[in-house]
């Protein structure tokens, strides 16, 4: 009978311990910090201003959690606007000359210039590279008139040709397809969202009321589209789809204060954008889909600008 009572003695001292490990081991996983949502196969292309200069950098997610810093260009002039051009492997970008102008230029991962593109007396900003041919969008302002026009060049032929819709100034455009982009037009003190047929030449406002601009699609082309919303004091990201022949819109970052400059990812698994916290300009990855977002360290720059995911 003792040694009975002892095993059972044992046997509750043994299921006690068990139960012990279980509720640590629970209580671990409640207390442990949450994983970060994970960032997609690539790297961070940005324009960042460092010791008074702005230059064209990447952001490799490795070594974690801070990462790495790249520095592309390192010229005497400031660059801006970067995107990544995959079909001729190159960093499409705006650059300032001496005279002041803006133009457009193209530069291998290493900063070794490939192609610059210029109009005389006048800026060329604001690339987007075609995913299925050699054409360039852009935007030129007229520094006399400060009206601004979107238009097409074609690498690596020389000559800017701007789209006829004269006295109306418009921009910051995205490819829908091969014959269609999205554009933001000036109305009064608002700006519209556009669809304009290259062929055509016809123009269709799509979303108005409050500021509508820097329209964002897929670098592959086509869906997804994204365009910052400004209404009031509130600037947003919105995701644009086009369902049963109408273009509708929600709100996709759901902004605090003020998000904007959206870019979508390669894989279209999130998009990538700024948003004002803590005073500051943040750089942001969010999903498309359930999963939160991530913020991205980028330290050592006073400013950051046109964030994009890529895949060199």
């Amino acid at each position: 009978m003792k040694m009975k009572k002892n095993l059972f003695a044992d046997r509750c001292h043994w299921a006690a311990w068990v139960a012990l490990v279980l509720v640590c081991s629970f209580a671990g996983v409640l207390s442990a910090d949450p994983q970060p949502t994970p960032l997609p196969d690539g790297v961070l292309l940005f324009s960042g201003q460092r010791d008074g200069r702005w230059d064209i950098y990447t952001w490799d997610p490795d070594p974690a959690p801070e990462g790495s810093i790249g520095r592309i260009t390192q010229t005497d002039a400031p660059e801006g606007n970067p995107v990544w051009w995959a079909r001729n492997k190159m960093v499409v970008c705006s650059q300032q000359w001496d005279d002041g102008r803006f133009v457009i230029e193209g530069f291998d991962l290493n900063g070794k210039e490939i192609w610059h593109q210029a109009t005389p007396r006048a800026s060329l900003g604001w690339p987007q590279p075609s995913p299925w041919d050699n054409r360039i969008l852009a935007v030129r302002e007229d520094p006399q008139t400060g009206e601004i026009q979107p238009g097409m060049m074609e690498f690596p032929r020389l000559g800017y040709k701007t789209f006829p819709q004269p006295g109306v100034s418009g921009g910051q455009m995205a490819w829908i397809d091969p014959d269609e982009i999205l554009l933001t037009r000036v109305a009064s003190d608002e700006f519209d969202l556009c669809i304009r047929s290259i062929v055509t030449n016809e123009e269709k406002v799509i979303v108005h009321g409050g500021q509508n601009w820097l329209a964002a699609a897929s670098p592959n082309g086509g869906p997804p589209f994204f365009f910052s919303r400004r209404v009031g004091q509130i600037c947003s990201i919105f995701q644009l789809s086009h369902k049963s022949g109408v273009w509708e819109y929600d709100d996709f970052s759901k902004a605090r204060v003020y998000d904007w400059q959206p870019s979508v990812t390669p894989g279209a698994e999130g998009v990538i954008y700024l948003s004002l916290r803590n005073g500051r300009f943040r750089v942001i990855y969010r999903p498309i889909g359930e999963a939160p977002e991530r913020e991205i360290p980028l330290a050592g720059f006073s400013a950051i600008y046109h964030p994009s995911w890529i895949r060199p």
